[in-house]
């Protein structure tokens, strides 16, 4: 199982962690499990999500993001659930 973890910094977006908390974003195909996390106050939107193996993994995130961000997550990693 693989673990997924994104953040992005929005300060320099023009999109609030409001915002992003009232979109409906769709799920991210092949994750069995996923949350996002907001960080109002260090303005920061991330998600966490599992996965079944590596390749499911490599799924694109959610195309809504990126219209609404305008840009790829500062970290994207990719863990080994033990």
């Amino acid at each position: 199982m693989i673990a997924r973890l994104v953040l992005w910094n929005v300060a320099d977006t023009a999109t609030s962690v409001d915002e992003l908390r009232a979109e409906q974003l769709p799920a991210t195909t092949g994750a069995t499990q996923e949350v996002w996390l907001a960080d109002e106050s260090g303005e920061r939107w991330g998600g966490f999500a599992l996965f079944p193996d590596a390749e499911a993994a490599a799924a694109p995130l959610p195309e809504r993001l990126r219209e609404l961000l305008g840009k790829e997550p500062e970290i994207l990693e990719l863990f080994e659930v033990a």
